[in-house]
């Protein structure tokens, strides 16, 4: 009888330190989450690779964000029950407390952002579109979206990611990096260029480089999704004829201070993308094509014409011979 007296006893106090730890370790979670930190309305912060909790203490108690180095990586443990911090730029937004902070850092759908990107910009339009977004550096983007050893790590054979950062809407996580949001766009780019696709641009003698160059030039000429596979007979036309293409988007593509309307001295740009000067296609894209656009390259029309000109009302008018073309552009003034 004593024997289950004092078992009946100890649950008891078990039960009780089991109670009372519990309501320790809240008491103790909520003190570290409602610690107080300078009110953060907006901004950025970037973990390194490979930064501990203490580094990233450090890190925030010299930028004048956090004014308690424990606090911070006491709540980082409480958060995520280890002290590492994945790597990343994190976007801070309308921070009072330790909790929303270290929160905000762990967790990749605080603060995502939706961002999206129209058929037929530049690759230095994609990355100030996304930097006026989140917190990535442009310089940094533009930088590698040319680097040779991160293009070739995309399985990519081209001078730079022109033409590969596929337009669409996207949901950047807090912690992206110029890296991820590049390798994001070429994936998507990657699930339109399909292995029906590629054989089809085979078939017509285009390569996977020329069938978004084709693509970007179609998208330059056109947002009618009609006249698009109009446009690329047009330019198939010409190609197999060895006429070169006068494609005024590859001439917009190098004028300094971007796309503008032509001037006749422009059609002498000296350069190897002018294709009023030089025959067949330019050495890749000269923007960030969408997915009619590409489909269209692989998909032209079965006609023969050779010349369109712009009608005024955002339309073309398309013409078989060099006299018809004259003529539309003389009725057009």
């Amino acid at each position: 009888m004593w024997r289950d007296i004092l078992k009946l006893g100890s649950s008891k106090w078990l039960a009780a330190l089991f109670l009372t730890a519990t309501i320790t370790f809240l008491a103790f979670r909520h003190l570290l989450m409602s610690w107080s930190v300078p009110t953060i309305y907006r901004d950025q912060v970037t973990i390194p690779e490979g930064a501990s909790a203490y580094k990233v203490a450090n890190l925030l108690h010299d930028r004048g964000l956090i004014r308690n180095r424990g606090v911070f990586v006491n709540t980082v443990r409480m958060q995520l029950g280890h002290r590492s911090l994945r790597p990343g730029k994190f976007l801070l937004l309308n921070v009072r407390h330790m909790g929303d902070l270290v929160g905000q850092l762990v967790d990749p759908g605080r603060n995502q952002v939706w961002v999206t990107i129209r058929e037929g910009l530049m690759r230095d339009e994609i990355g100030r579109f996304f930097a006026a977004k989140y917190p990535i550096s442009l310089a940094r983007f533009m930088a590698l979206s040319e680097d040779s050893s991160f293009i070739r790590g995309l399985d990519i054979e081209a001078t730079t990611l022109e033409g590969y950062l596929f337009p669409d809407t996207y949901r950047i996580l807090n912690g992206s990096t110029e890296e991820t949001i590049l390798k994001m766009l070429v994936n998507q780019n990657r699930q339109v260029l399909t292995e029906d696709v590629l054989k089809r641009g085979t078939v017509l003698g285009l390569t996977r480089h020329e069938i978004l160059t084709m693509a970007s030039i179609i998208e330059g000429e056109t947002r009618i999704d009609s006249e698009r596979v109009i446009v690329s007979a047009v330019y198939h036309n010409r190609l197999r004829r060895g006429m070169r293409l006068q494609a005024d988007p590859t001439i917009q593509y190098v004028l300094p201070g971007g796309p503008r309307r032509l001037l006749y001295r422009d059609y002498k740009y000296p350069s190897e993308y002018n294709t009023y000067l030089h025959g067949g296609l330019p050495p890749g894209p000269v923007n960030n094509p969408g997915r009619a656009a590409i489909l269209a390259t692989v998909e032209p029309a079965a006609v023969d014409f050779l010349y369109f000109v712009a009608d005024g009302n955002g339309g073309h008018i398309f013409t078989r011979k060099l006299e018809e073309h004259n003529q539309v552009i003389q009725s057009l003034k």
